[in-house]
Order: C-alpha cells, then sequence, then structure tokens
C-alpha cells in the first residue's frame, strides 16, 4: 500500500487552511505502517540495504503522520474556536477526517457550554435591572419562558442572551416575538396585582 505521508504532511504545511483528507484517511495510514512492519518482519537480513530503507520510510512515515495529526489539530482546534464565537449555525468544514469530525465537534460543544456559562453570570443581572431614564419597561420588553436552548445572541438593546431552556428572562419585544412565532419560547403572562407589593 503506497502512502505518501512526507507529501501529505508538505502540503498540509503549506496551507494555513485544512487540506481535504479522505474520511478514512488515518485508517488507510495505519495499514501503511502496518506493511511497513510486515515487509521488515519478513526480511531474514536486518542489517541488509533492503532493511535499512524499509525502516527508514517506517521512521520517516511515523514522524510525518505525527506532526500532521498535530499540525491538523491546531488548525481545527482554531476553527472550532471561531465557530464558537460566532451567532450563525456551520456545519463542520470539509475535507476533515471521520476521527477529525468528532473532534471538531467535541471541542466546539465544550467551547458552546463553556462561553454560555460565562455569558449567563455576565448578562442576566444585566437583564433583571431596571431601566433608567427609558419608559415602562413592560412596553419595552417581554417575558418569556425557554422551551429550548438559544445560541447567545446581542439583542437590539445591546446586550448578550445566552438562553438555556426553562430560563425566565425579560427580552426585547423584537426577539421575544420572534422566539415565541418559533415555539422556541412562551410568553410569561406578569400579575400586575401581585407585582404592586405592600
Amino acid at each position: 500500500m503506497e502512502l505518501d505521508l512526507a507529501n501529505v504532511l508538505r502540503g498540509e504545511r503549506r496551507s494555513a487552511e485544512l487540506q481535504h483528507l479522505e474520511g478514512d484517511f488515518y485508517r488507510l495510514a495505519g495499514k501503511h505502517i502496518a506493511s511497513l512492519e510486515r515487509d521488515l518482519e519478513k526480511l531474514e537480513d536486518h542489517f541488509s540495504v533492503e532493511a535499512q530503507i524499509i525502516e527508514d520510510e517506517l521512521k520517516s512515515s511515523r514522524k510525518s503522520i505525527s506532526k500532521l495529526m498535530d499540525l491538523r489539530i491546531k488548525k481545527i482546534a482554531k476553527k472550532a474556536m471561531m465557530q464558537a464565537s460566532s451567532s450563525t449555525p456551520a456545519k463542520p468544514p470539509d475535507g476533515m477526517t471521520e476521527e477529525e469530525v468528532v473532534l471538531y465537534q467535541t471541542i466546539l460543544e465544550a467551547l458552546t457550554r463553556c462561553r454560555e456559562n460565562i455569558l449567563s453570570h455576565l448578562s442576566r443581572p444585566s437583564t433583571e435591572r431596571p431601566l433608567t431614564g427609558k419608559k415602562d419597561i413592560a412596553k419595552e420588553y417581554i417575558a418569556v419562558r425557554l422551551l429550548e436552548t438559544v445560541p447567545m445572541f446581542v439583542g437590539v438593546d445591546g446586550k448578550r442572551y445566552a438562553l438555556r431552556k426553562d430560563d425566565v428572562v425579560m427580552l426585547p419585544k423584537i426577539h421575544a416575538r420572534n422566539l415565541c412565532s418559533k415555539n422556541i419560547a412562551v410568553e410569561v403572562r406578569m400579575n400586575h396585582e401581585d407585582a404592586k407589593g405592600d
């Protein structure tokens, strides 16, 4: 099985983007290395020129696949970080192997959860604070309960919202009505009699 791993590594180094690899690339690379190992074992004279050539190729292939994997992991992690900070959903980049797709999705999910957890601490107090110098908050905002988790977004009021399922929050009318129309949230009717207090 012929697979020029050194050439694949050179191509990866030349490009800032991920070069396209088939989904089973690492499986094929493993078979290529195993084939070289078998060829070496079959030789009676392990000090022959032929044995030295195979050993050199085996060593080069192992080194190339290790460096290739490290380089691509860095690129994949960078892409996941960029996607995690974006509010626009996107499918995994093309040209990744089966293992790399799983890695990308795992990193992206971890980064997204982390950002949501951090932003929830930063955004919720600001959404609950009364607006000063504004009209009645009830006229500009609507209380809703989330039926699904929503990716972080910046509202028309300039605030960041990281909303999770079952959260009850005050949202600008445009966002609240948009989420309700998509059955992602339901409006919570405020009881003004209870709000009068003492």
